[in-house]
């Protein structure tokens, strides 16, 4: 591999601030839908809760391992979860001494209300964006996390 250019260092400087102000946007926004979503809920648990949708049934020991969170932690969290009547447990049906976890109705109708917001939110802040941009945009950005090794 040949050692970058001044021009090429200073590009990677940009993409490395550029996404350092990406992921504060992001934290600031994860806080804001989460709060959105249930006033007591922490972003931990709010995307906790994400994960449990996605991978609905989810076992925690998978939350687990998707997250790289502590055991302890995830399950501080799925208690809250459970608290707050946003998650419930199913038992397995192939090993009694497990179980997977779900989103409640409440959680789902939640869910279907911030999904609108956050369509909105980025609606509004991508309006002057073609589809081709968007298109472009989205490729890139599954490109760039998909070549992440520690994902």
């Amino acid at each position: 591999m040949t050692e970058p250019t001044n021009v090429e260092q200073e590009l990677l400087l940009g993409i490395e601030a550029g996404i350092a102000q990406l992921f504060r946007s992001g934290k600031s926004a994860l806080r804001d839908y989460s709060h959105g979503f249930h006033p007591e809920l922490q972003p931990t648990g709010f995307n906790i809760l994400r994960m449990i949708f996605t991978c609905a049934p989810a076992q925690a020991s998978a939350i687990i391992q998707q997250t790289g969170l502590d055991k302890s932690a995830v399950s501080r969290q799925i208690k809250v979860l459970r608290d707050l009547g946003l998650v419930d447990t199913q038992p397995d049906p192939h090993d009694g001494r497990s179980s997977f976890l779900v989103p409640t109705p409440l959680a789902e109708e939640r869910m279907e209300i911030l999904r609108q917001r956050v369509k909105n939110d980025y609606r509004d802040r991508l309006v002057e964006w073609t589809a081709d941009e968007l298109a472009t945009f989205s490729a890139l950005l599954e490109r760039f996390n998909a070549s992440d090794p520690r994902a």
